[in-house]
């Protein structure tokens, strides 16, 4: 057995600074909701979910292809489901309730209901406008598009993963994305709104697929990582939080809808090779403190909930202000995010991680090798 294909063989644990990075991503989110929108890119925290879910999920794919020899489907969709619908059942569930009662603004239309339970939320909301739903139930948007790569692009990256070349694959996936980056460009000189191209799966997944190239070619979790140097370390860092910061500065319409997004994935993803690479020294160290690791482990439900709780409260309590807001934002969704990961995510969380070990304790096929295994 070759060196790569032995550390994937047997790669396990978890994924150093993933935890942090998430809490950095709703808190970026969740702070430009509760007013700080002209302040704080709420959307590139989306961004950042977008490539650590490629990156994540790929990853996990590259472990399993090396130890079986091919990807489980059933076992995939099955932990897929358990990891996102039982909170989101929940939180569309109350959230129908208090604006039946009136608590919250808005309600469900049996389009807008359906379209939040099977993951066409995107869609919904670009024909809607965010009508139909409750108030601050249109973050699911995003869980839309993160659904439509997962029934998408299995089967790719399982004939990807069998090829097992990585020049191929790379091509593959950089193709997509600059078909991606090109249909948007189209859309803004043809008519296309911003609504559509800021929420449509098909302008927006190339984010995704920018982790998913980083977990094929250059992936900190399992293949070699080069001899720690301090200075192109913080070089590279300098420049890609450069690169964020220049894409957020530079306001012209048709860049903000096109090239903005493709330059923060491609800053994102060296980011988070570095704070997977580095997790144990500076400036990526503080990632794995346990508040930010606490806050990573709910942020899913944080991000269901947040937008929700936080109209509701403006709603009847506008004289709170930006500050009071957000704090009483912060508490009310870190008193609804606890129970729920105590209650719901972590027993469903132990019933992926043994449905997993199931799926890897399969005896690999012989002869087959990783993406970018010699």
């Amino acid at each position: 057995m070759t060196p790569a294909s032995d550390r994937l063989q047997y790669a396990t644990g978890t994924i150093p600074s993933l935890d942090g990075i998430r809490a950095i991503a709703v808190a970026l989110v969740f702070i430009a909701h509760s007013g700080f929108d002209d302040l704080i890119p709420g959307g590139l925290g989306v961004t950042i979910f977008f490539v650590l879910s490629g990156y994540l999920i790929t990853t996990l794919m590259r472990i399993e292809h090396a130890r079986r020899g091919s990807i489980n489907y059933r076992g995939f969709y099955l932990r897929r489901l358990l990891r996102l619908m039982p909170p989101l059942f929940i939180v569309v569930a109350v959230s129908g309730l208090l604006a039946a009662f009136s608590v919250i603004d808005g309600g469900f239309t049996t389009g807008g209901l359906f379209s939040a339970l099977f993951y066409f939320g995107n869609y919904h909301v670009i024909a809607n406008d965010y009508h139909g739903m409750p108030a601050g139930l249109g973050v699911i948007w995003s869980l839309a598009i993160e659904e439509h790569y997962y029934l998408f692009y299995p089967p790719l990256a399982a004939l990807l993963l069998r090829i097992g070349r990585v020049g191929l694959s790379v091509t593959a996936l950089s193709m997509l994305c600059v078909a991606v980056l090109a249909w948007r460009y189209w859309l803004v000189f043809h008519g296309g709104t911003e609504a559509y191209i800021t929420v449509a799966t098909d302008t927006r997944v190339d984010a995704i697929l920018i982790g998913c190239l980083m977990a094929l070619l250059l992936n900190p979790w399992l293949d070699p990582v080069p001899a720690r140097k301090a200075l192109n370390d913080w070089g590279i860092a300098a420049i890609c939080v450069g690169v964020l910061a220049g894409t957020l500065l530079y306001r012209d319409e048709v860049f903000r809808l096109t090239a903005r997004y493709t330059l923060q994935c491609l800053a994102i993803a060296p980011l988070i090779y570095l704070a997977v690479a580095r997790a144990d020294r500076l400036p990526f160290r503080w990632l794995n403190a346990r508040p930010l690791v606490y806050i990573g482990t709910i942020s899913y439900t944080i991000y269901l909930s947040h937008h929700v709780i936080l109209l509701g409260l403006a709603k009847h309590w506008p004289q709170l202000g930006w500050v009071g807001l957000t704090l009483a934002g912060a508490a009310v969704t870190l008193a609804v995010a606890e129970p729920m990961r105590r209650w719901i995510e972590e027993p469903c969380a132990r019933l992926r991680k043994r449905l997993h070990r199931k799926t890897l304790a399969r005896e690999p096929a012989p002869g087959i090798l990783p993406v970018g295994a010699p």
